[in-house]
């Protein structure tokens, strides 16, 4: 019975874990939503990707002012949104980058066309991305 027991629980800690991360992770979409929209405006208005002052925000690299429960602090830096995680989450330090679908493969931006999500560094795993922008 005991050996049943730690056979269950080491197939099943792990997906614990990752299940949580990604939900975790699913909180930078949450909160990036409406900055996500304000660049698809700004991108259909001007017909290319906005600055920091072009969204209302000055052009140093710093917080934008929007942070969650697992998500410490969120900043744009043209083209991607960088999403850090603080010490109340599992991906704590980690950094998720938001990038409009396009941007690494054929150098256009469009943020009409959705996003992709991708880890800054190399410790964090893929399947801990949401499922609704991971790069296929």
């Amino acid at each position: 019975v005991v050996a049943i027991i730690g056979v269950l629980a080491s197939i099943a800690v792990p997906q614990y874990q990752n299940y949580t991360a990604r939900a975790q992770a699913s909180e930078g979409l949450s909160v990036t939503a409406g900055l996500r929209a304000d660049i698809a405006e700004q991108y259909s208005l001007r017909g290319g990707m906005p600055t920091r002052a072009q969204l209302g925000g000055d052009d140093t690299f710093g917080s934008d002012g929007i942070s969650g429960r697992y998500v410490s602090s969120v900043n744009y830096s043209n083209p991607d949104i960088q999403v850090t995680f603080g010490d109340a989450s599992s991906l704590d330090d980690f950094v998720m980058l938001i990038t409009p679908l396009g941007g690494e493969d054929s150098g256009s931006e469009d943020p009409s066309n959705g996003w992709v999500c991708s880890w800054s560094g190399d410790n964090a795993q893929d399947n801990w991305l949401p499922a609704g922008c991971r790069a296929e």
